[in-house]
């Protein structure tokens, strides 16, 4: 993991660091890196080697030390089927989760972004206004390859096109996924098997 020197606020080019647990989410936010126009800021999106929860909680702390900002993007599908396949007597994976975000308060630099159930719902948002909940990242990809992006694949060929990558595919709806993914509000222990995209806080996050 790079350990860049802290910036001094107001000195300099801040550079923010995106922790994220699979590869398609790095893809996004390196096609979003090159195509947004980010003079203040550098954006360096990071996958552990290691995709444990605890791997990636470490990876978040280590940068919050170095990083002028850290964003934690997590996709809840693997954590809600793990949970429910935890052995009685044993602590849930939503329950380790919700340990590491709570420890994580402790550092102002960091913010912690829930996707229920993957990024290929906040790709579905882009092209529709739902709220409905899928308890699989498979359906939510089904839902967007039957009506919106037919030919999508999780491919880094496919993300990265030459002609028009994943970004530049997204990109003229993004307002329009923005507006319905704050309509579903913010990511609840409460009620964690809600549909919920918080990715599109990256945008305000960026932007300050």
């Amino acid at each position: 993991m790079p350990r860049p020197k802290r910036h001094r606020k107001g000195r300099g080019r801040k550079v923010y660091s995106i922790i994220v647990d699979g590869e398609t989410e790095k893809w996004y936010f390196d096609m979003m890196k090159k195509h947004e126009d980010l003079p203040r800021i550098d954006v360096k999106p990071e996958l552990p080697k290691k995709k444990r929860l605890e791997d990636q909680y470490d990876a978040v702390v280590e940068n919050a030390k170095n990083y002028d900002r850290v964003i934690w993007l997590v996709d809840f599908d693997n954590i809600i089927k793990e949970s429910k396949e935890t052995t009685k007597g044993q602590a849930s994976k939503i329950e380790e989760f919700r340990k590491y975000c709570e420890r994580l308060k402790a550092y102002e630099n960091v913010s912690v972004l829930v996707n229920t159930p993957c990024m290929e719902f906040w790709y579905l948002l882009h092209f529709e206004t739902t709220g409905k909940y899928y308890a699989k990242c498979e359906s939510a990809e089904k839902a967007l390859k039957k009506s919106h992006l037919k030919d999508y694949e999780k491919t880094q060929k496919y993300y990265k096109k030459r002609n028009k990558d994943i970004y530049e595919k997204l990109k003229p709806e993004q307002s329009e996924a923005i507006k319905n993914a704050k309509q579903l509000g913010d990511f609840n222990f409460k009620n964690p098997e809600s549909a919920k995209a918080e990715i599109f806080k990256v945008f305000d996050i960026i932007k300050e």
